[in-house]
């Protein structure tokens, strides 16, 4: 009977040490993150212009995700919502973020996009505009920008003289998603720095921020910008809007 409890005491012990690892991983403590999936479910959106900017409490944060044109109006980078071409403009930024059917994100590098099981590299016209097709007619969104971190290493160099600016960033890991802004003006490479010894993440994109700096959080008192817009709402291109899947 003693061999018998013992023996279920150490089970008991092993089966449950994936959960308690899984909380641990959520653990991240930081007030520079301003949403992070694995602490509470989420999907996402990839919305584009004209956008309708109403608050609605069940969207917990938006942001401006891609650069938008300052000479023409519009998103910058390879950017499409479904069948829906927003932009063909396809930049050299190696960074590609993708948002699936259900609202599940990702962060590839241009050139390493395995989905479907195909890989495509997006420098090259063919496989791009096979990417583009197949996407489309899967349904999926997509907008492009700088990858700062690539499978954990960083994917940028530091550049003399390079201007400073607060950086916000979505960022993935093992256990989730989330999005990270800096509390100080940095320089692209010293915000990667920043993120990667903060909380180590697998993948990190920049998001615009400058004069199209949109940020909205839903709060217990009502929305709150967490970012401050220096152009007419009316020009905003694209956001990023996160939406909680189980209400607390």
């Amino acid at each position: 009977m003693t061999r018998f409890v013992s023996l279920f005491i150490i089970c008991s012990y092993i089966f449950s040490i994936p959960t308690f690892i899984q909380a641990q991983d959520c653990e991240i403590s930081t007030e520079n993150i301003l949403f992070y999936s694995c602490n509470e479910k989420a999907i996402i959106s990839l919305r584009f212009h004209p956008l309708e900017l109403s608050h609605d409490a069940d969207n917990i944060l938006s942001v401006t995700g891609a650069y938008s044109s300052g000479d023409r109006f519009g998103v910058e980078g390879l950017a499409f919502d479904g069948p829906r071409l927003v932009s063909s403009r396809f930049q050299g930024w190696d960074g590609i973020f993708l948002v699936s059917p259900d609202g599940t994100p990702y962060v590839f590098n241009s050139k390493d996009i395995d989905l479907w099981r195909t890989n495509f590299d997006l420098t090259i016209k063919k496989d791009r505009k096979k990417f583009i097709e197949l996407a489309q007619a899967k349904n999926w969104s997509m907008i492009q920008s700088h990858l700062l971190i690539s499978d954990g290493v960083l994917d940028l160099y530091e550049v003399e003289n390079a201007r400073r600016f607060v950086r916000r960033m979505f960022f993935t890991n093992q256990s989730g998603w989330g999005i990270y802004q800096t509390k100080t003006s940095l320089t692209l490479f010293e915000a990667a720095n920043e993120i990667k010894s903060s909380i180590n993440p697998d993948m990190v994109i920049n998001l615009d921020m400058g004069t199209y700096n949109y940020c909205q959080r839903s709060t217990n008192l009502g929305p709150k910008a967490c970012g401050e817009l220096l152009t007419n709402s009316e020009n905003l291109t694209n956001l990023i809007t996160i939406k909680l899947t189980e209400k607390n």
